[in-house]
């Protein structure tokens, strides 16, 4: 199959493997999927202000460019179950009457996932509505879809006018990852799914029982920031309860990202808004969506992962993915070969058909780089030259996502570091071996890596306190990263907002439910304040705290008060966290937690620590 777009691109592992899937073509933005997978969506902290200084005139003039963003997913839940089991419930327990917003590449509205059956009219003032065009009937929403709308002048500006022999101009996904995240989201259930025989059983979103209504704001060169603006702000105006996006474009001003920018006024009308922590990393500040008025979200738990090790023989081991279930290769080391270096065509190394050649590859485990063609079909390329097994290694083009695939012949997905490493490894030693071992291992994680922690369904209904947040205090937030008052205007849209001369901000006061100390390699404290909202029964809690750098040095600290009483619901209190730390090499980290427990609750919040 020729390069081109999959439906979705950056699909799952348990989606891939049932279309002949390509990678992203050259000249469109690159679609990954998210390090991670499984049923409980982890919310990532926002451990770290980002301050910016005064902006040159011209940067304050030209604050919200069209720019484009890349699509990203995970194949699971993503965490938005702690506000959409929120409203009324079926005899299940199922939110009803929740609309969730989808931004995306629109809908495929013929889908199970969208089936009504069950349903109640539509709930009274909504304003959506089903827009028609291109493939795409007016009628084709129902009382579970219950809009589609789609947006464009900013990427037809750009770009020129859609063309219509490669997409629908229409709410129409002919990409599928719009499909594919408003049925994550909120899917009706739909009985006997499978994959190739993997995973059988019932298919359903985090809220089979919410209503979906999807913006399509993204198209085959890309989604534009204007439209994604302008999405986000009829979404709000027709009345979704909450909005999903699956959408980055790397990191920038808040004033200048357009999502955040949605957000903001989202947050302001009390709109819940979940965004995609995105496909980079780990490394740091890969994270994308960081506004802390969003709830940006990565997948987390796996239960049903299909990892591969490959194995060199320098002893070097990297992680992979696989949905080969065939005849396993000898446990003994296989001879290894980088294509590039098996081949007499400039195409050799991505294993296009005819380029290998067959006295250098057979026997041997084929090293092929991703790209071009279907990642499948190199498999076939490698058997059909005598070749024992394949690896496929990730360029820059994708980085370190990992998609797998079910391969003819023994074979795995790596990421860009491990390809590069292998290709380093294939190319200089003189009698190159490895091996493919299919199977699985666990290794710890960090805040760093899993934020918050894990989304729990059935807890979050019933928190028992929260961190409470207004606009008010986002705008002393932006005020602490220094914004100048056309930036604050520009994202908040307030003249009107602006930052006291009178007052001294701090980042560490926003009343945020995770600690980010930074000390100077010399050692140092901090103090930050929080105030908690009782929404559960009365009750006493009292609190545990502790962290430790990686090297096990500890970090003091301490909570004033260490008890805290609430007698009715709304009740606030406060409490001041002290962090005391000696001295470590800059760069170093401490990771901690910081926990209020009562007689029915656990509160509990990630520390971090870094020393700069």
């Amino acid at each position: 199959m020729p390069e081109g777009p999959t439906s979705p691109r950056g699909a799952p592992p348990t989606q891939g493997a049932a279309r002949e899937l390509v990678d992203t073509p050259k000249g469109l933005p690159p679609l990954r999927c998210h390090g991670g997978h499984g049923p409980e969506g982890k919310p990532f902290s926002h451990l770290g202000g980002r301050s910016r200084k005064k902006k040159r005139k011209e940067e304050e003039e030209d604050l919200s460019p069209s720019l484009p963003s890349a699509k990203q997913a995970s194949f699971t839940w993503n965490g938005h179950v702690e506000v959409v089991m929120l409203k009324s419930k079926d005899k299940r327990g199922h939110a009803i009457d929740v609309i969730v917003g989808v931004l995306d590449t629109g809908v495929w509205p013929e889908r199970p996932s969208y089936d009504d059956a069950g349903f109640g009219p539509v709930p009274a003032g909504w304003k959506g509505k089903c827009e028609g065009g291109s493939d795409f009937n007016s009628s084709a929403c129902n009382r579970k879809l219950i809009g589609a709308r789609y947006f464009l002048a900013g990427y037809e500006a750009s770009k020129g006018p859609v063309d219509t022999t490669k997409e629908s101009r229409s709410p129409r996904d002919n990409d599928g990852h719009g499909t594919h995240t408003s049925s994550t989201a909120a899917g009706s259930a739909v009985r006997g799914a499978n994959l190739l025989g993997y995973a059988s059983g019932t298919a359903k979103g985090m809220a089979p029982r919410a209503r979906v209504a999807t913006y399509k704001v993204c198209w085959v060169g890309g989604c534009f920031s204007s439209d994604i603006l302008k999405g986000m702000e009829v979404a709000v105006a027709d009345g979704v309860d909450v909005l999903s996006l699956s959408l980055g474009g790397g990191t920038s001003d808040y004033y200048r990202d357009s999502i955040a920018v949605g957000a903001y006024s989202a947050m302001e009308r009390g709109i819940f808004v979940s965004c995609s922590a995105g496909n980079a990393g780990p490394g740091a500040a890969s994270l994308t969506n960081g506004a802390p008025w969003i709830t940006t979200v990565g997948a987390g738990t796996l239960d049903r992962d299909f990892p591969a090790y490959v194995t060199l023989g320098n002893g070097n081991k990297y992680n992979g993915v696989s949905l080969y279930n065939g005849k396993q290769l000898p446990t003994t080391p296989v001879p290894f070969v980088y294509a590039g270096n098996a081949s007499n065509s400039s195409m050799g190394a991505l294993c296009m058909t005819g380029t290998l050649i067959p006295a250098k590859v057979a026997g041997k485990i084929v090293l092929c780089d991703r790209g071009t063609n279907a990642r499948v079909q190199k498999g076939f390329v490698v058997r059909d030259a005598g070749g024992a097994g394949m690896v496929l290694a990730n360029t820059a083009a994708n980085g370190e996502e990992l998609v797998a695939d079910a391969h003819i012949l023994p074979g795995a997905g790596v990421g860009e570091r491990a390809g590069n490493a292998m290709r380093t490894y294939a190319s200089s030693d003189p009698k190159p071996t490895a091996n493919i071992v299919f199977a699985g291992t666990k290794r710890a994680a960090t805040p760093l890596d899993m934020g918050a922690g894990h989304v729990d369904p059935s807890k979050a209904v019933d928190p028992g306190l929260v961190y409470d947040l207004t606009a008010a205090d986002y705008l002393d937030f932006l005020c602490a990263i220094e914004y100048e008052p056309a930036q604050i205007a520009a994202l908040t849209k307030h003249s009107s907002d602006h930052c006291s001369p009178n007052r001294t901000y701090s980042v560490a006061a926003l009343n945020y439910p995770s600690f980010s100390a930074t000390f100077p390699a010399a050692g140092g404290t901090e103090k930050h304040t929080r105030t908690l909202t009782n929404v559960g029964k009365p009750g006493t809690y009292k609190v545990t705290a502790s962290a430790a750098a990686a090297s096990g040095t500890a970090i003091k600290v301490s909570v004033e008060p260490s008890t805290l009483s609430f007698s009715k619901v709304g009740e606030k209190r406060s409490y001041t966290v002290s962090f005391a730390a000696g001295g470590r090499p800059s760069g170093t980290n401490g990771f901690g937690r910081l926990v209020w427990s009562s007689d029915h609750h656990v509160v509990a919040s990630p520390i971090l620590a870094t020393w700069a």
